[in-house]
């Protein structure tokens, strides 16, 4: 079997108000990150099969040159690379230029993920963004003029939104000709500068119903233009999926190398350090874990409704037992379940709070 492949490439230039990933803004310290990465990835690698890379980060693309095609020779060598593997970098829109995505593609670069998170510069102020919204769309016409594969990432619930301007984010979006557009619902669970100014009142949000709302309409809208919902996040045009990312949901093995990068492989999931320091200095675990019998049941339960396609109802009962079928009915019933045939699936008002409802399974 195959798997999947994740480098982490921490570094940005600015530390964005509402990122909680492992990033650093101390571009000293990239050459000294890279060799540890690198030596991580050798000691690792073994000849397996590998059909998708991601680069993320961080800011992939800030990523020096020469440093980028070292890491990627490190893979080629230590993996058997498939000829139509997937390979996708997450770049920032002031780093997207024709020779750098020219660059990009020669080291076999296949996948681009633009992060504008707005094309509404009343928005992308307060968090941070290096970037504006001409800035994004002028990004945007470089990545597709090039006809590399090009998703864009959108941001719902920022400060200074409203309807009217998510919508007209999500219009522009749709008119820019990409293939996959991610939307993500701003998380302030983790300490954020941003969660600090929300709680101490500098910095106001939209209200949770108006979100929800512009979700279930977003859905729609974007079903209307093309682009098929496939997970809660994610909606792509035909054959546009991300299939690095389907790998998560579906449960399939996958390397994580770099600060704070994730693994699975067998039924055990490891992480590295979020420290950059130490993970330069050697100390590269953070924690490893082997799934007991029913966090693999629930794993398998959350991944799968996460999903669209969702999963086979006989397959939700083995799982969680003859409960599931009050579960089912109930949520039919209210509207945030979908039975059809022998699949049951969340709708998009049972995505906002799918989470929750999934815990009553357990």
């Amino acid at each position: 079997m195959t798997l999947g492949i994740y480098v982490h490439l921490p570094f940005c230039r600015v530390h964005c108000a509402y990122c909680p990933f492992a990033i650093s803004t101390d571009l000293s310290l990239q050459s000294a990150y890279i060799d540890a990465l690198i030596r991580e990835i050798e000691g690792r690698a073994d000849g397996e099969g590998a059909d998708t890379i991601f680069f993320g980060g961080g800011t992939p693309s800030r990523t020096a040159p020469q440093d980028l095609a070292r890491v990627i020779t490190a893979i080629r060598n230590g993996f058997d690379v498939a000829d139509d593997a997937e390979f996708s970098l997450e770049a920032n829109p002031e780093d997207v230029t024709p020779e750098a995505i020219e660059f990009w593609r020669s080291l076999g670069v296949n996948r681009l993920s633009i992060g504008v998170q707005s094309f509404d510069d009343r928005e992308l102020q307060p968090i941070g963004r290096v970037h504006d919204a001409a800035r994004a769309r002028e990004a945007i016409y470089d990545a597709t003029s090039s006809g590399i594969r090009t998703s864009i990432d959108l941001i719902l619930g920022l400060p200074n939104q409203t309807a009217e301007s998510f919508r007209s984010s999500l219009d522009e979006a749709i008119a820019t000709g990409i293939g996959h557009v991610s939307i993500y619902m701003l998380d302030l669970d983790e300490d954020t500068a941003l969660r600090r100014r929300v709680e101490s009142g500098v910095v106001s949000l939209p209200d949770e119903e108006l979100i929800s709302g512009l979700y279930v309409e977003m859905v729609e809208t974007l079903r209307d233009a093309g682009f098929a919902q496939y997970e809660i996040s994610n909606f792509a045009r035909p054959a546009e999926e991300s299939r690095h990312n389907l790998r998560y949901w579906r449960r399939q093995h996958y390397h994580g190398f770099g600060l704070g990068a994730h693994s699975f492989i067998g039924e055990r999931r490891f992480a590295n350090t979020r420290d950059i320091h130490s993970y330069i200095g050697g100390v590269v675990s953070d924690f490893s874990e082997e799934l007991t019998e029913n966090e693999r049941r629930h794993e398998l339960v959350f991944l799968r409704l996460r999903q669209t396609s969702g999963i086979h109802y006989e397959d939700l009962l083995r799982l969680c037992g003859e409960e599931a079928v009050g579960w089912i009915e109930h949520g039919v019933n209210e509207g945030w379940l979908q039975r059809d045939g022998s699949r049951v699936a969340f709708t998009p008002a049972g995505f906002l709070v799918s989470s929750e409802l999934i815990s009553q399974l357990f």
